[in-house]
Parts: structure tokens; sequence; C-alpha cells
């Protein structure tokens, strides 16, 4: 009895190449094959199966009846070897990066600029990590935050940051002067340096014998949020907040000039891991969306 089995998938390629174009010169151009070589394995399948798959003749080849029933099969088959190795292989050929930021930084900033740097570079996967996770994993690259003055000369200093009071555009609009502004909720994010009462005393002197309603948040995201929702005013930190700030149709108001603030982002290498080229191209895809944020209307 004849053994069924293939001894050869590239058998199959060969006659599957043969069959769509009708032609063995047309598969061998297609597989990098003479058209005797391409003959050569048909008759080799054919010889295995016990029947012929072409008719042929001096000017073409045509599929016998059964050909033209196993050909799909044989189709979807391939198909299917060469989708699933490249889910399962091609995987291997992505180069991962961890980077770990702000929470700030991770829901506003890096995002796009993450997709963009994806896009450009599609061999190379950046996982994106927020400060305070709890997840357990290696970190390639980080992003800082400090307030020492000596950070803007740091090799990967990535960029500064500017203050200004963010609202919703019919808010701003109704501010003319301070008496108007303090008419509003003002959210105050704890951890951060330059707070209402600073930034009010910078642009206006010292605010002697005025109450501010702060109301004390845990993060700029957070007040932001409550801001979008016509809930008051709020500080925010550009340019790393301003997609996010845009996102949620907040604008910046003009009656507080921008302050240039103390803090500066810069980008760390985890000591003890390996140098990744990966990483280097990231670092400057960073640097280079860090400059041009700085240039735009976000700084």
């Amino acid at each position: 009895m004849r053994n069924p089995s293939i001894p050869s998938l590239n058998w199959l390629r060969v006659f599957e190449a043969a069959a769509r174009h009708q032609s063995f010169a047309k598969a061998g151009k297609e597989l990098n094959m003479s058209a005797a070589a391409v003959s050569q394995q048909v008759l080799a399948l054919e010889t295995h199966l016990g029947r012929p798959l072409f008719l042929r003749t001096a000017n073409k080849v045509m599929l016998t009846p059964d050909a033209n029933d196993f050909l799909p099969t044989v189709q979807v088959s391939l198909g299917t070897i060469e989708s699933k190795a490249a889910t399962l292989f091609g995987r291997q050929r992505v180069e991962h990066v961890t980077l770990l930021a702000s929470q700030l930084m991770a829901m506003s900033w890096l995002p796009r600029v993450i997709a963009d740097f994806e896009a450009d570079n599609p061999s190379i996967r950046v996982s994106l990590i927020m400060e305070g996770s709890q997840r357990d994993v290696d970190v390639d690259l980080q992003i800082r935050f400090g307030e020492e003055p000596q950070l803007v000369s740091h090799p990967s200093w990535l960029m500064g940051l500017s203050h200004v009071v963010m609202g919703r555009r019919e808010d701003v609009e109704r501010i003319s002067g301070l008496d108007d502004l303090l008419r509003f909720r003002l959210f105050d994010v704890a951890s951060h340096a330059m707070g209402w009462t600073a930034l009010l005393s910078h642009n206006f002197g010292p605010l002697k014998g005025i109450s501010l309603k702060l109301d004390v948040v845990d993060t700029t995201p957070l007040a932001l949020m409550m801001v979008s929702q016509g809930l008051g005013l709020a500080i925010g930190h550009l340019p790393v907040c301003g997609p996010l700030a845009a996102s949620l149709g907040l604008e910046v108001c003009p009656m507080v000039s921008r302050t240039r603030g103390s803090g500066n982002y810069y980008l760390e290498r985890v000591t003890g891991r390996p140098r990744k080229a990966a990483i280097v191209v990231l670092e400057q895809a960073l640097q280079t969306a860090a400059q041009s944020a700085m240039r735009s209307g976000w700084q």
C-alpha cells in the first residue's frame, strides 16, 4: 500500500506555485529555480502520489481533476504554516525596551512619542511603566525628575518645564484679573514645589490678606480631569502636560505668565542592564521629540 505522507514540504510549495501560474517557468522565476528544477520536483511529487498532477503540452501545463481538488488544501495548509510561523517566531526579531516614567509623563506626553517611534522603528517595542507600579519588571531606561540646578547640564537632559494656569476655554475667557481667578476653586498637587501660593506670589506679589480656595489632590492628571469638568482651575506643567490638557479641551490662562520651574526631566539608564542598541535609538528619539515640544506652543 502506498504511503500517503509527503516526504518534502518543498514539493508542495513548488506544486502550488506551478498550479497558480499554470507554468513551470513562471513558478521557477518566483521560487528562484529553473523551469527544469520545477518540473523535476513536480515529477517527484507525482511519483510519490502515484498520479499525474499536470497535463503537459508544448506551451503550457494544466491541472488534472485530482490536482484541481488537491490545490485548495495545499494552499490553505501552506498559508496556515506561514502565518503560524510569523506569529510564533516573528516576535523574536522584535527588540523590547522597558521605559519607566512618572504618571504625568506616561499619561500625557509619552504615548504619542512612543507611537511615532514604533512606527519609525517597527523592530523595537517599548513597554511603558509608570512610577509606583507594582509590576515586577526589569527596566532598561528611566525618565527621572529632579530640581537640582546642575540637571540642566546633565548629559541626558530631556526637558525643563514652565508652570501655567489651565482651565476650560469658557472659564479662562472670564478671567481678566486676579480677583476673577480667585473666584475659582484651585486644585493644588501636594507634592509639587510650585503650588498656587508660590505661582500667584511670583506673578502678583505677596498675597497679603488673600484667602485661596485650595483643594489638594494627589496628581496633576487628576487635577486636570477635575478642571475639565468645570470644577475649577489647575496648574499645568508644560510641555509635559500639553497633550493631556489638549485632549481634555483645556487652555492656558494668558493672564498668568508662564513661570519657569526649577524642575528638569532627564534620561537615566539602569545600571547592570545590557547596553542594547535599541535603548540608544529610543534615547535619541525622546530627546528629539522633547526639543520639538520645547519649541512648540506647549513650551
